[in-house]
C-alpha cells in the first residue's frame, strides 16, 4: 500500500479544554508517524469516530470543519490527514471493502 503523509500546521491555543480533556486541535501537531495508538490516545484522548478500511483503522478527531483522521495500521500511526483517509478509502472501495 502506498503511504501518504500530510503534515499540518495549526496554531496552538492551549492543551486542554475547560473540562480538562485534551484539546485535539491544540495537540494534533504532537502526533507523528510511527507513534503507537496508545500514544495518540494519551495525547488526544478518545476520537470522535473510528472507521476501518481493510487493515487501516482511522481515529477521527474533531478538528476543523471536516475532522482530522489519523491512520493506524498494526497499532502504529501510518499517516495523518484527509488526503491519507481519502486515499485509503478509495483503495478499499476499489477492492470491494466497506467501512466497519
Amino acid at each position: 500500500m502506498r503511504s501518504a503523509v500530510v503534515w499540518i500546521t495549526l496554531s496552538l491555543t492551549g492543551c486542554a479544554t475547560a473540562s480538562g480533556a485534551p484539546d485535539a486541535g491544540a495537540n494534533i501537531s504532537n502526533v507523528e508517524v510511527g507513534m503507537t495508538q496508545e500514544q495518540v490516545l494519551s495525547i488526544l484522548g478518545q476520537p470522535k469516530l473510528r472507521e476501518t478500511y481493510g487493515g487501516t483503522e482511522f481515529l477521527i478527531y474533531d478538528v476543523g470543519s471536516n475532522g482530522m483522521p489519523i491512520a493506524i495500521v498494526n497499532g502504529r500511526v501510518t499517516g495523518i490527514g484527509r488526503n491519507v483517509y481519502d486515499l485509503v478509502r478509495s483503495a478499499s472501495r476499489s477492492d470491494g471493502l466497506q467501512a466497519r
